[in-house]
Parts: structure tokens; sequence; C-alpha cells
């Protein structure tokens, strides 16, 4: 930091993410110097007494080697300049932009010389050389040379800031434009004069958030690294709510059998989570299931499921949320993940597009519940809806919460946006009013299974049993949560079970107003329960503050933490509050102001939204590795309840599985040998 200025621009890179490349450089530039004069030696004394044009090549070679020598030479000043000063600290590296001048000027001489030598080379031929294989080893430098600058113009065009002149959103907005481009994306023209159905949501999300401080990419990566180095110490010390062993609301030990209760109704809790995860991960269909299950997918791809015809499943059709050769597996794995048959699979809608999620409705007969599964993130279109994080007001009437105004009402607008879709679907085809009351409803064959739902046998007390269950994973965790919101004045019986919910998603009103019917599991460290608006801000100012307190160069930092992790301490790379140097605290002032400005311009940035229902935590106790047997992993986890308030002022935890912890596949398992381990007590 900041981001190296030359040419009268801004590149990708820093003046200290130079020491790596100029090591490199020096290396091939050393080496290459040696095999020139190798041929120099060797052209000198092949040559004819009585060829002037070799002369002239003997003139190429020589100066072709003072061209590498005196780039070695630059090289090495750089890498000295690059790793001076900590990362915040770049008044110590300014001679830098000077050296890589020059090694610019020494570089174009180069080039000079090989097409010159390329020349000579085309003319003389072997006229002038005793021996042939001395004219051999003059092409191999020629050749040598072209590849050796090939690499140079690479390396170039890699740190090469195409959009470095235009504003952080508009430079965010023109980069996911070319990516839209690439991936064949078109929109229609009402939408591309709106910026809505495309990749604009994304870029506006991500330029908003990285903005306010010069940072190249591996600054953030430093950043990171520093943060996961003190979150390892949270981790480890602070401890959010209570044992579920000891209840919901504990702070009094009950009896021994009271504690045996608790034991087995959280195992019970613990294995009917399991369950309805699995239902969660069926609406994946098939490309998670054989993520999850490799060997069971590829044997239904091949078993006449249906056809598995990728190749011809064009990028246009996937956005458009068309029909797709892979519906038949999607089905097949969908009722094999779920362990369901194909008569109480009533509705499926693969419909994807942005606020368009694919969900499915089927019956339970062993629990004696009728399912409503929303799909999670899987596409672009759901990496879109997932960007519309910031939140719109829900109507209170609609979900009988008239007491409830303002800020109290707000809601991740992707996920409302998705949840009216899904509510208009239901009220156009009329499934559930059908499943539970016998309405008549309207058919739509390609939506629909080939077996229309039935009413549900029995009288209308009997009916009363049967329960709603919406589920999801995710972005559908946060659907299902909002569209129980709206079907609960309808369905009186429902029950939720969000999966890893968005932590974005309702106001602390709304959220708390869910507990009664509704359970959410975090996992881990999973970094989507933790994600939202205040706490990527929050994520933002703790990675700038590490960076002031950084006490290393960004070199030594990631060769530590990279090289001997376990054994580096918080003390070895940051500095003590307030000991921080005055070039550093001053960049850090820069940003404070930037950031308060931002939120006074953009207060729904920092609109405070949390995770919805009762949130079960599976908390883990040490490291898991692949290895791990299923006992292994019941002894590694706990189990507890936190506040939705406490996990957000906690905010996102940065290690090494905070993004694996969010796999639905992952949840599954730890949820089920945790079920199994509370039942047997």
């Amino acid at each position: 930091m900041p981001a190296l200025n030359m040419f009268g621009r801004s590149w990708l890179v820093a003046a200290d993410d130079l020491p790596v490349p100029m090591m490199c450089l020096m290396v091939v530039h050393a080496g290459w110097c040696t095999v020139v004069l190798f041929v120099y030696e060797r052209a000198h004394q092949g040559l004819e007494s009585h060829c002037p044009v070799g002369n002239a090549a003997l003139t190429w070679l020589f100066g072709t080697f003072l061209c590498f020598f005196l780039c070695t030479c630059l090289e090495g000043l750089i890498l000295r300049h690059a790793l001076k000063g900590t990362i915040l600290q770049p008044a110590k590296r300014r001679h830098v932009c000077t050296f890589l001048y020059l090694h610019f000027i020494v570089t174009i001489a180069d080039i000079s010389f090989t097409i010159l030598g390329t020349f000579l080379d085309y003319h003389i031929g072997n006229s002038c050389y005793v021996r042939n294989h001395v004219h051999t080893a003059i092409e191999v430098v020629i050749v040598g040379n072209y590849f050796i600058i090939a690499c140079n113009f690479l390396g170039v065009a890699l740190i090469f800031n195409v959009f470095a002149h235009l504003p952080s959103e508009e430079k965010w907005n023109r980069l996911f434009s070319f990516l839209e481009m690439c991936l064949c994306m078109s929109k229609s023209r009402e939408r591309a004069r709106e910026k809505e159905g495309s990749l604009s949501h994304i870029a506006i999300c991500f330029g908003e958030v990285f903005q306010g401080a010069d940072l190249v990419p591996s600054d953030i990566a430093a950043g990171l690294v520093l943060l996961a180095l003190q979150h390892r110490r949270i981790l480890e010390s602070e401890t959010l709510g209570c044992s579920a062993e000891e209840g919901e609301n504990s702070g009094e030990k009950g009896h021994v059998d009271e504690s045996k209760h608790i034991s087995v109704e959280l195992g019970n809790l613990l294995e009917e989570g399991a369950h309805y995860a699995r239902w969660a991960l069926a609406s994946y269909g098939w490309m998670l299931y054989t993520w999850a299950n490799p060997r069971g997918g590829l044997a239904m791809a091949f078993s006449g499921e249906g056809p598995c015809t990728c190749c011809t499943w064009h990028t246009q059709q996937i956005f458009r949320g068309e029909h797709r050769p892979t519906e038949n597996l999607d089905k097949a794995a969908l009722m094999t993940c779920a362990g369901i048959r194909a008569e109480d699979l009533y509705y499926v809608s693969f419909t994807n597009g942005i606020g368009e999620q694919p969900y499915f409705i089927a019956r339970d007969v062993a629990r004696r519940a009728i399912v409503l599964s929303v799909r999670g993130t899987m596409s672009v279109q759901d990496c879109i809806t997932d960007s519309m994080y910031k939140p719109v007001l829900l109507n209170a009437n609609a979900i009988e919460m008239p007491h409830l105004s303002g800020p109290q009402l707000h809601c991740h607008a992707g996920v409302v946006t998705a949840t009216n879709f899904i509510l208009s679907d239901l009220d156009r085809h009329g499934i559930l009013s059908t499943i539970f009351f016998g309405d008549t409803i309207k058919t739509h064959e390609s939506a629909l299974s080939k077996s229309a739902p039935d009413h549900l046998e029995g009288s209308e007390d009997e009916h009363k049993n049967w329960t709603l269950v919406l589920c999801g994973h995710s972005l559908g965790a946060g659907i299902a949560t909002v569209l129980a919101l709206h079907l609960r004045k309808v369905f009186q019986n429902i029950r939720v079970w969000g999966i890893e919910p968005p932590g974005g998603l309702l106001s602390a009103e709304l959220a708390a107003a869910c507990r009664e019917w509704m359970v959410s599991i975090t996992h881990g460290c999973d970094i989507i329960t933790r994600l939202s608006g205040p706490c990527l801000l929050k994520l933002r100012r703790d990675l700038v503050d590490a960076l002031v307190r950084c006490k290393v160069n960004k070199f030594s930092l990631l060769t530590r933490m990279t090289c001997v992790p376990d054994s580096v301490e918080e003390s070895d790379l940051l500095l003590e509050p307030g000991c921080e140097a005055h070039e550093a605290t001053l960049l850090r002032r820069d940003f404070e102001q930037f950031h308060i400005k931002q939120i006074n311009e953009r207060p729904l940035m920092a609109a405070p939204l949390y995770p919805p229902g009762r949130l079960l935590h599976l908390r883990r106790i040490s490291p898991v590795n692949k290895e791990m047997s299923a006992a292994s992993i019941r002894d590694t986890y706990e189990v507890r309840w936190i506040s939705a308030q406490e996990l957000m002022f906690q905010g996102l935890l940065v290690n090494e599985t905070f993004f694996t912890d969010h796999f639905p596949d992952k949840v599954v398992a730890v949820l089920s040998e945790l079920a199994q381990k509370y039942q047997r007590r």
C-alpha cells in the first residue's frame, strides 16, 4: 500500500509486492548472463577472421550480456528497497519507482539488441563461424531472449489495471460488465436502463465495500492473515451463549434426571435438524448430491435416471431459467437425498433467475409434515440476489405485525424479491391449499411432478396434526423464513428449519418474532450466518487497523504465516495499540473520515440485521481433519444456544474453514453424528 503509480496510472500491485518477482527475475537473468558469456566465448573462438559482420554479432552478444547484467543489478536494488518499512509505510519505498523506470529503459534496450541479433543471424547464418554448433548456440540465445521478454510482458499484463482512472464503483461495474459479456448474459432494454437483471448489483456491492483505502489485492490478503491470527485468540477465549446440554435458559443446574431429559430432547432436536438439513441439501439437485456423494451421483447419471447433457446446457439458458436437460437427474437426486418416493413429491420448480429461486414441495409421511424446501445459492443469478443486501420494508399487515414500523420491518431486499416470486407461484398453482384444504388447483405441466398432489386424507381435525415445514440452506433459509412470516396466518401449524441462514436478514424485532416457530443452525465460523452490512464494515475497519499495527513487511508476514503458522504469536507481528508509526496512523485517520462520510451518505449499508429464530451453534472445540472418524467428530463439537445479537456483535471470524463451514453436506454430517451422541446418553 498504496498501489504502485507509474506512467500516470495506478497498478494492481504495491512496491512491497515486488520482492518475489524480483528474486525470480534475478535468478533467471543471472543464469542467462552465464549462458550468454559462454556463447560469447565460443563465438569469439569460432569466428572467421575475414568476416566483419561477425564482429557486429559479437558486439550484439556483449550488449545482450550487459543488458541482462544491468537488469540483475537493478532487480537487486528494487528487492532491497521493496523490503523496507512495514505495509503502511510507503515513504520508505519511494525509490522503487525510479529503479523500475530504469529497469524499463534497460528492457527496451534488451529488446532492441534482440531484434538486432535476429537481423544479424538472418544475414550471417553459418558463413562466419568455423563450427556449426556456434551458430546453434547463438540461435538459442535469440530464442531465449524472446522468451524472457515475453514473460516480462505477461507479468506486466497481469498487474495492469485497465480501469485505474475510474472511481471505485464504476471500476467494479466495468469489470462485471465484461464478465457478463463473457458469460453471454443478455438483458432486456428496460432492465439495462435500470441496471437490473445483470451483474451490476454485485459490482455496486464490491464498489461500496472495497473503497476508502488505497489497498491492492495483496494488502487485503495480508490483512486477512493478520485478522486470522487475532481471531484465533478470540475463538480460543470467547465462548458465545450457553451450552445446549444445560437447556436454553441455563443458569441453575437441575437433577441428573432433568439433565438426562434435556440431553434426550437435544438429541431429538438435532436429529430433526439433521433430517431437514438433508431436505435442504436435496433442493440443490444432482450437482451438489454428486459433490457430497460422488459414487452415488455418478452411478445415478449413468443409470438412466436422466440425460446428463451438460455440454448442450448453454449459459444463456441457465441465466434465463429455461428448461434444463438435467431436470430428471435433479428430481432423482432430490428424492434420494430426502428419502422420499415419487408419489410424495408434489411440486418442483426449476425456475432460476434474479429473485427467482428453485424449490420443491413434498410429503414427509414419517413426521406427518408437508415440506417446502428452498434452494440456496448455486448460480450466478443467486449471487446477484445475495448482493441485493440493503434492506427494504416488509408489509406489516401482510405479516400480521401492525405494531411494527420503519426500521423494525427491515428485511434483505433480495430475499424479499425471491419470497414474492414463490408466494405468487404458490398462489398461481394453489399447491398448499390443495394439499391442506382440498381446494381446486391450476396445473402447470412444466412445473408439476407426474403425480398431482392429493388432499390429505382424514378429518379436518386430523389435518391439523400435519405440520407445514419450511426449510432451506443459506439464501434458501432466508427465503423460507420470510415465506413463513407470510404463510403463518393461513397455516397455523408451521415450523421452519434454517440451515446457516444469512446473517443480514431481518431486523431485531422480526428476528425475535421468529423464535416461536423457527430454529436456525450455524456451523463453526460459517461466513454467511455472520455476514451483514455492519459486519462487512467492521471487517473492513479491523483489516485496516491490523495493517496499521503490523510491524513487519508484507514479505516477512506472508512467508512466516505460510511456512510456520502455528508457531507465530500475535505479538510477533502486531504492535500494541497506540504504538503505530506516524505515517500509518495518518492513513488510518483518512480512512476513518471516509468511513464516517460513507455511512452518513448511505445509512442502509450499516442498517443492523440479524439471523432469525433460535440460534443453535455447532461450535468446534478442536481442529477437524479429513481422516477423522464419526466418533471423533462427536467429541470435536459442542452445541450451544446463542443470541443473534452476540453473534453479529462478534462479527466475521477469519480462519481456514470459515468458507467451507458453510457447505451443507458438512452440516448434515455433523448434525447426524451429534444427534446420535446425545440420543445415546
